[in-house]
């Protein structure tokens, strides 16, 4: 069910190596195929024959590619339509949006096996929904269905099953209609403010804003919306 194996986290880091390269790419989607899974995680069989220090080494190669992922400085939206579990959930995580089917499901269960989530997941869900609820999540190993991933603020959006593409397809076409380089910006901002003091974050966001009133992209903005047409936004 679409597991996250080592070859299949190779070939997820040359997918986004392309991504992150292509200027002509401005917004990345993430999805399972079928619709049973968007990942159930790491393939157990392979898991069995690590060692501690291969396992080590695992966690940090995966953790390395999940943080390129969410450091892209493109919008990763993560079309989640069906169970995402473990490294599934982890990658869902590393995403800039998470847009849920209503029958998808999400959860940590590496504790009922006498693990813990390695590739960052018990990071960024503390980061993300504080630390009481993650506890929750992550302690009882239970699968989250979509309406609670959304009252935890896990899920951005839930969509119908049959509906999910399509609106993630809408979502990524308007995000992609923007400046790259402010949102380039802006996510620099939001990711590295959220691990810094606040009054580091605020010269972050005075920093942000400075450069991008020095770029092409503002000016055609701002011309485009006084001469009432679409602008036309190259990244500069």
């Amino acid at each position: 069910m679409n597991s996250l194996n080592e070859s299949a986290l190779g070939e997820l880091d040359e997918a986004f190596y392309s991504v992150a390269t292509n200027e002509g790419i401005r917004v990345a989607v993430v999805s399972g195929a079928g619709q049973r899974a968007f990942s159930a995680g790491a393939d157990l069989k392979e898991l069995e024959s690590k060692s501690s220090s291969g396992m080590l080494n695992l966690s940090e190669q995966a953790q390395a590619l999940f943080q390129r992922i969410e450091g892209i400085g493109k919008p990763v939206i993560a079309a989640v339509n069906g169970l995402a579990l473990g490294a599934g959930f982890e990658l869902c995580l590393a995403s800039t949006l998470r847009i849920m089917s209503d029958s998808a499901r999400i959860g940590f269960p590496e504790i009922t096996l006498g693990a813990i989530p390695g590739y960052g997941g018990t990071q960024r869900l503390t980061r993300l929904i504080g630390q009481g609820a993650a506890l929750e999540v992550l302690l009882t190993g239970e699968l989250i269905p979509a309406s609670r991933a959304f009252e935890l603020g896990i899920a951005n959006r839930i969509v119908p099953q049959d509906e999910l593409l399509s609106v993630v397809n809408t979502l990524a076409q308007r995000l992609a209609g923007f400046s790259p380089l402010a949102m380039k910006v802006l996510l620099q901002v939001v990711y590295l403010g959220k691990e810094s003091p606040l009054q580091t974050g605020f010269a972050l966001e005075r920093m942000g804003i400075a450069a991008l009133f020095a770029s092409d992209d503002l000016r055609e903005g701002i011309a485009a919306f006084r001469e009432k047409r679409v602008p036309i936004f190259r990244g500069c």
